[in-house]
């Protein structure tokens, strides 16, 4: 007996010092859900009580001066997301077109954007430049600011692949497996989850006004059994960096091709694509012609604490800058060039101070070994079971980040650590991977960039909210499925 109650009270003490270890994430997600601060107070306070925490009584010893380094090492993976944040707006603000220039989605239009246009621009920029294009198409159209906020979201379905599969690298990295073993592995998980993924689009949708009768209805869930085959077959014979890509664009053709018919090569149709197709230039020869990739990688740079390498030149913000400017020229906005600057500042600043303060948490919860304690302690409660807590781990961190790089960096030190065989981490880890990368969709951080798009509020945030729970949900069901079926 007198052995017995040790063990009570010595696990009574471990499990207190998880729950003081974890409080800032709770912190957050308390004040989040109360509304009592603003959100970036909330993050503020949030790594104000890291601080105390992991100097004064963490898993692993910190001095100050280590808790600065890694809170300089979280700023810094954050840099990447906050250029092309800015980058993303600027792209916005001086291609705008004027204030009376109305536009109309018709069912096929949004579905098309939404589901297609969004996403593409996504896989290939990353950072939630597709969720900038979503937001902003569907305010054009007149849709009230909540239900852009939620259609929106759905440019992040296949974040997994968005900057050119960046994130997922850096998770497969620290996972330490092959990329390409995941990659065809979250195809599969995904699948499901795009299914899925369309009711709550349509519910959503229809609120907006816009009808979507059944024959529309059929022609999405054909488009997106389309998709998802590709993304199967493309992960299988394809590198990451072209896999999503080379999924999306014949679905997106055949799309665009059905909606417009000829119109979609009149000179004004093709105008308006002008700047994109820059883009995905500007792209394809920064990120697919080695040589290029090779040189513009070169001047790499990491403050250490663990933080990857990054390569300003090599920063999709920069094709981004490059094809605003050159839209200019075809689209003759001069102005918008000079005038788009303070916008640009005025409307980001909120979510670049997030991006910066979230991802920063997220990776003193890493270094600290705050994460390690917790895999370890429900490795030792829960036994295998314990995977199953892995992929929450990584909607929790996409959901703190708005990056799967963030949900990477947290679920995949947990997911190395209750693995109990390779084959088993590679599907915990692209369950997670996926889990992440959707919840970065409902992140303070995606949301703090359509309330500067959209000028809305925090009552709009949570219609939002409400109205993706149930894609959240299903997320989080199919792949923490995966993980116990595999």
């Amino acid at each position: 007996m007198r052995f017995g109650g040790m063990r009570i009270t010595i696990d009574r003490e471990i499990h207190a010092m998880l729950i003081l270890w974890i409080s800032p994430i709770l912190l957050f997600l308390a004040l989040i859900a109360s509304r009592a601060v603003p959100a970036l107070m909330a993050a503020t306070l949030a790594l104000a009580l890291s601080a105390v925490i992991v100097i004064v009584a963490g898993p692993v010893a910190v001095s100050p001066k280590e808790y600065a380094a890694i809170l300089l090492a979280g700023a810094w993976i954050a840099l990447p997301a906050v250029l092309v944040i800015l980058a993303g707006l600027y792209f916005t603000e001086v291609l705008a077109p004027p204030q009376t220039e109305a536009t109309t989605l018709s069912p096929r239009a949004l579905g098309t954007t939404c589901l297609f246009i969004a996403p593409f621009v996504e896989t290939a920029t990353g950072f939630g430049v597709g969720y900038v294009v979503a937001v902003t198409a569907t305010m054009r159209a007149g849709i009230a600011p909540a239900s852009a906020l939620a259609l929106g979201a759905f440019s992040q379905s296949l974040v997994p692949w968005g900057a050119l599969g960046i994130g997922t690298k850096i998770s497969a990295a620290i996972a330490g497996v092959p990329v390409d073993d995941l990659t065809w592995r979250i195809a599969f998980i995904i699948a499901p989850i795009l299914l899925v993924m369309l009711p709550v689009y349509w519910r959503i949708a229809q609120g907006t006004g816009i009808t979507i009768d059944r024959a529309q209805r059929i022609e999405d869930a054909a488009a997106v059994v389309a998709l998802a085959l590709l993304l199967i077959v493309t992960n299988a014979i394809l590198p990451i960096e072209l896999a999503g890509l080379a999924a999306l664009a014949p679905v997106l053709l055949f799309r665009l091709w059905h909606s417009e018919g000829s119109a979609l090569f009149t000179a004004a149709s093709l105008r308006r694509g002008i700047p994109y197709a820059i883009l995905m230039g500007l792209l394809a020869i920064t990120k697919l012609i080695p040589d290029v990739l090779a040189t513009l990688s070169a001047p790499a740079y990491t403050p250490g604490q663990g933080a990857p390498l990054f390569a300003p030149l090599a920063s999709p913000a920069i094709p981004l800058i490059l094809a605003a400017i050159l839209g200019c020229f075809a689209h003759g906005h001069w102005r918008g060039l000079s005038s788009g600057i303070a916008p640009t500042f005025a409307k980001g600043a909120r979510a670049c101070a997030m991006t910066v303060l979230l991802v920063a948490l997220a990776w003193v919860i890493v270094r600290s070994g705050i994460a390690e304690a917790f895999a370890q302690a429900a490795r030792n409660s829960l036994g295998e079971s314990a995977a199953l807590l892995v992929p929450m781990l990584g909607a929790l961190g996409g959901y703190l980040t708005g990056s799967n790089t963030g949900a990477g960096s947290l679920a995949m030190p947990v997911a190395l650590s209750v693995a109990r065989a390779p084959d088993a981490l590679r599907w915990i880890a692209a369950a997670a991977i996926i889990a992440g990368s959707v919840f970065t969709a409902f992140s303070p951080v995606r949301f703090a960039m359509g309330q500067a798009i959209a000028g809305a509020g925090r009552d709009d945030t949570s219609k939002a909210l409400r109205a993706l729970a149930p894609f959240a949900l299903a997320t989080i069901a199919i792949c923490v499925g995966a993980v116990w079926i595999m």
